[in-house]
């Protein structure tokens, strides 16, 4: 069992992104040595953050530079370290090209090179961050659970194939290290809650819905977890030996998008907030001219759901109420400034 008495640092990737920096708070908190990765040290308003989010643990905190597709970076960024858990990934952008050599390559080549090195510094164990999406991505009318992969043919989703692949590359180098290194794979779906900071996050889709994005509601059931939630199910699994070797799909709950449209109706009503509860179908709201609302149909349209059970027994988890997620996550984004209201003085 490892321990937050010990020395060696625990490596996070990503560390100034939405879950990692939740992560980097939950292990700091537990007295933990943190070495987090950045993509750059010049751009302090990316990470400074972090060292605010335990002030009194602040030291235990090191940031360090280092990029998926430099692989030797990596050797150094491992050596002394415990464990790891990597969270980093490409992840789509308005410039960046949608191709599998600029987002698909880099997941697969980067996880690699840290597993590469890990086994090389003797790190005891990986936790690696994968999606749902690389279970299901598309349109599914099962129930699904951590024995079913999403097919790649005829996949249009880059980022959904950047998981796939890279998660396989992972189980794949267990197979043939089996010995020498522990892993766990970790499979959130939506992820929403609470901020950290503005960093872009998966939690901006309530955004986009609470700032009117839908002319209507569509039938559709959005699998939702908290990220304080999956920041506990990547602890657990790293700390938890009946975790080794296993995947978890981490998911609180699926829930009808007009009971999400409900919620911030009545929570943030009175700041000027009025999300039309009005059905609609998908078709017409793909049709709508909208790109935010054709985003969100794209995004929520599959209805996908997932058995969570396995993270219920083998982690014990006890999954926040998805209401209490919606709600603190539009209370952060008006916090932050990112979603704008009119206060209501009467």
């Amino acid at each position: 069992m490892l321990s937050g008495a010990t020395k060696n640092p625990i490596l996070v990737t990503g560390a100034d992104g939405y879950l990692a920096s939740f992560l980097i708070n939950l292990l700091l908190r537990k007295d933990f040595q943190v070495r987090g990765t950045v993509l750059s040290l010049a751009d302090t308003s990316s990470y400074n953050f972090l060292y605010d989010m335990v002030p009194e643990k602040k030291d235990n905190l090191e940031l360090i530079e280092a990029n998926l597709s430099e692989q030797d970076i990596w050797k150094t960024a491992t050596q002394g370290v415990q464990s790891i858990f990597h969270i980093a990934s490409p992840t789509p952008s308005a410039t960046a090209p949608r191709t599998d050599e600029h987002f698909v390559k880099p997941a697969v080549s980067g996880v690699l090179s840290i597993l590469e090195a890990a086994v090389a510094n003797g790190v005891k164990k990986v936790v690696y961050t994968s999606s749902s999406s690389a279970i299901a991505f598309e349109k599914n009318p099962k129930l699904l659970t951590e024995e079913d992969w999403q097919a790649e043919e005829g996949l249009t989703s880059i980022y959904a194939k950047s998981k796939i692949r890279a998660e396989k590359a992972v189980w794949d180098f267990y197979e043939k290290n089996k010995g020498k290194i522990e892993i766990a794979v970790v499979n959130p779906s939506f992820v929403f809650g609470p901020l950290l900071s503005t960093r872009a996050s998966t939690s901006g889709f309530v955004g986009n819905i609470m700032q009117g994005a839908l002319p209507g509601i569509f039938d559709a059931t959005i699998p939702v977890v908290d990220v304080r939630d999956v920041a506990e199910v990547h602890y657990r699994a790293m700390f938890r030996e009946n975790a080794n070797g296993q995947r978890y799909i981490c998911m609180g709950e699926s829930v009808p998008l007009g009971d999400i449209a409900h919620w911030i109706n009545k929570e943030f009503g009175n700041k000027g907030i009025k999300i039309s509860e009005e059905k609609m179908s998908l078709g017409e709201i793909m049709k709508s001219g909208k790109p935010e609302a054709q985003m969100l149909g794209y995004v929520f349209g599959s209805s996908l759901r997932y058995d969570n059970q396995k993270s219920v027994k083998d982690l014990e988890m006890n999954y926040l109420p998805v209401e209490k997620t919606i709600i603190d996550t539009g209370n952060d984004l008006i916090k932050f400034g990112l979603v704008k209201v009119v206060e209501n003085n009467s």
